[in-house]
């Protein structure tokens, strides 16, 4: 992990963009992930896709993604802007509600894994006002300890503002307005995230292992909060102000 820790206290040395990328790319293959995607959050929600920073892909692998519109199941652009610390691929992927998004991913990481895309993990990156981005990286790839997913956790996001500095972005991801308010306990923030996912009160209860009735309860201080007249609001609302991406 040596070469981890190397980044961490080099990372600010004075480079341009595809010199920084070359480094970090370096350190992420000694671990088998040759490719990457950091991209930051659209602003407006109304904005379908990500804005894409900086991106290292095989040949051939997004035209295949856009073209079976897996985005509609991959389970990390669902459900990213939810969590709150790194997930491996695999593991989101009982995030998704349906059994049959869940059958379509699984066939979304076979045309990955043909694609030299085999193992994978994501690495949300919040600021006060919600999520701000992520860095994704992927490849033939390991699985990574709990110590090296903290010491991974802390490189990505160093690389995020790094990159967001080096393309430009990073005032406007600072200067963003402060929509933060609500002020959500982390156990409404888990209910309001499987809300979003379209569960049902008893499925979100399951997922939690709490009661339905306990559900609607933190359901009904979420939506005092946001000042919303019913669940479909509280998403929308959510959504506005960043609380989900």
């Amino acid at each position: 992990m040596q070469t981890l820790f190397t980044f961490l206290d080099t990372h600010a040395e004075p480079m341009g963009l595809d010199e920084f990328l070359s480094s970090f790319q370096q350190v992420i293959s000694q671990y088998g992930f040759d490719y990457y995607r950091i991209f930051r959050r659209a602003v407006r929600r109304a904005a379908v896709k990500d804005v894409v920073l900086a991106q290292q892909q095989p040949e051939g692998w997004p035209a295949i993604y856009d073209a079976k519109k897996y985005s509609e199941v991959d389970p990390i652009e669902r459900s990213l802007c939810l969590l709150q610390k790194p997930v491996r691929w695999r593991d989101a992927v009982c995030l998704l509600p349906q059994a049959t998004h869940r059958k379509r991913a699984a066939k979304l990481f076979q045309d990955a894994a043909r694609h030299g895309l085999r193992e994978g993990y994501a690495f949300p990156i919040h600021g006060r006002n919600g999520m701000l981005g992520g860095v994704v990286i992927s490849g033939l790839g390991c699985h990574l300890t709990e110590r090296e997913l903290a010491i991974f956790d802390a490189v990505m996001r160093v690389t995020f503002w790094r990159v967001a500095d080096l393309t430009g972005h990073s005032e406007d991801l600072l200067s963003s307005p402060d929509l933060s308010v609500a002020q959500l306990t982390r156990r409404e923030r888990d209910v309001l995230t499987l809300l979003a996912l379209g569960n049902t009160s008893p499925e979100i209860g399951k997922a939690l292992s709490i009661t339905s009735h306990t559900v609607d309860w933190y359901l009904g201080s979420i939506q005092r909060k946001l000042g919303a007249r019913n669940r479909q609001h509280v998403v929308a609302l959510a959504f506005r102000c960043g609380l989900i991406g």
